[in-house]
């Protein structure tokens, strides 16, 4: 509790009467000091009482308009407080803003209750810069007195959120050599039976059944061939792997890589959901792997790795090194040096590092994504993995879809193509020829599909420009 303007300027009339009195040696002005004294306790008194009335008869409810926005929206809070019983003193309720949010003008969000009234309410517009799980979770609570003397802030809990969801990318295109596809990904069959991985029945041998199905236990008890049908597993785990890194902040604002290769990701995250799919997520930057969640089907596995995609910023910088250079594995490299003429100087000094391979892997093998792509693969050989990141470092990329390829069943690659993120749109027909090819070596890996993901209008601008470069040509 504190004491106002007000009750300074009484307590020093009482300091300068007491004063007085001691300087003339009479006892009148004393009289009055002691009188003021007695009035300020009095108001003290009544001020707590009044206090605890109001602590004891408020209540306070915080609401948001929109529960689910976008950043640069605005959206209204509304503040409703009521007292069970009037009082003789004003109360303010202000609702503190978080700092994520754009703070409102003090008429908009702080409301009173005037002495004798039971309620009052006030709705205040706030902008929502960032995106996020945005909390209004503070009211402060200013409790004075009927004189005037004393007043007591105090913080109250509340719970209002809203959810900010960075732009859409509503010009997302996902596709293969320029060609859009249309299915949902993480969309799978859940009542199929053929070589599945779930036995399901066994069944008499027919003419085209495939040898490898023969069960040999029932074809030796039953005295005939019997082939034993397999169920699809409906329920596989869903390995995601999110490349965040700072070359993933190229393109404008609210349209880079990241942005785009979110959407993806989001997407996988709810077919997951909806499926009932285990879901496990590995979020990397151009350091390693900074967060790690699951595998779990629980309902709040699901929202923490949205709400943590909602939340991811690419990189600001790093260590990490950039690869742009095309894959070369040791075998094509050992080619090229065999291919190499004869004993020329040249030949003689460039075949030594065409042979060392032992460079190269470790090269590699120590990068942040492949290192991740590993961690995911080496959980669950039956499990979709889902890589999302772009084409600046294709050497490590192709390494690690080729592990990827070979421990995992199924392997789901989603590339955005530097070409078409390019600011100054220099790099166009060119690089997205370049990346094609990259996306089909690829895509020729088995149990592997590539897919590129970029913005609509930039892909069709390179289909068209490649187009009429080759009519021309």
């Amino acid at each position: 509790m504190l004491p106002t303007r007000r009750w300074a300027v009484l307590a020093g009339t009482a300091c300068f009467f007491a004063a007085f009195a001691a300087i003339l040696g009479e006892a009148t002005p004393l009289y009055a000091a002691g009188g003021l004294s007695a009035w300020l306790l009095l108001g003290q008194a009544d001020a707590i009482r009044t206090m605890r009335q109001v602590e004891r008869a408020l209540s306070t409810d915080v609401s948001v308009a929109t529960p689910n926005a976008f950043v640069g929206d605005r959206t209204a809070v509304t503040v409703d407080a009521s007292l069970s019983s009037p009082v003789d003193a004003p109360v303010d309720v202000e609702l503190v803003a978080p700092p994520s949010v754009s703070e409102p003008h003090r008429d908009q969000h702080v409301l009173r209750i005037d002495p004798g009234e039971t309620s009052a309410t006030t709705t205040c517009s706030v902008t929502l810069p960032v995106a996020g799980r945005i909390r209004f979770d503070t009211l402060r609570l200013t409790i004075g007195d009927r004189t005037g003397y004393f007043t007591e802030s105090i913080e109250l809990d509340a719970d209002a959120r809203v959810l900010v969801d960075s732009p859409s990318a509503a010009d997302l295109h996902v596709g293969q050599g320029g060609r859009a596809v249309g299915t949902m990904f993480g969309e799978h069959p859940t009542d199929q039976t053929g070589p599945g991985l779930v036995p399901h029945e066994t069944r008499q041998y027919v003419m085209g059944d495939t040898l490898s199905r023969i069960d040999w236990k029932t074809t030796a008890r039953m005295n005939q061939p019997y082939i034993r049908e397999y169920e699809s597993e409906s329920d596989y785990q869903l390995s995601l792997v999110f490349d965040a890194g700072s070359q993933m902040r190229a393109g404008p604002t609210g349209r880079t890589k990241h942005a785009y290769a979110r959407e993806i990701a989001l997407g996988f995250v709810h077919a997951a959901e909806s499926y009932g799919d285990p879901i496990r997520a590995h979020f990397l930057d151009d350091d390693g792997t900074h967060w790690r969640y699951g595998p779990s089907t629980t309902s709040d596995a699901y929202q923490t790795i949205r709400n943590r995609l909602l939340d991811s910023r690419p990189a600001a910088g790093g260590t990490g090194t950039v690869d742009i250079s095309n894959p070369v594995s040791p075998s094509e490299a050992r080619q090229t040096g065999q291919s190499l003429d004869g004993d020329s100087p040249f030949a003689t000094t460039l075949r030594p590092f065409l042979d060392e391979t032992a460079t190269y892997i470790s090269r590699v093998s120590d990068r942040p994504l492949f290192n991740a792509v590993k961690t995911a693969c080496g959980t669950d050989s039956r499990a979709h993995l889902v890589l999302i990141t772009d084409d600046t470092s294709k050497v490590e990329t192709y390494e690690a879809i080729v592990l990827a390829s070979q421990e995992s069943e199924q392997t789901s690659v989603f590339l955005t193509p530097s070409a078409l993120f390019d600011r100054t749109q220099t790099a166009g027909t060119d690089g997205f020829v370049e990346f094609e090819a990259f996306r089909r070596r690829l895509n020729r890996l088995r149990n592997v599909t590539a897919y590129e993901v970029a913005p609509r209008p930039a892909v069709e601008r390179a289909r068209t420009d490649a187009a009429t470069a080759g009519g021309d040509r």
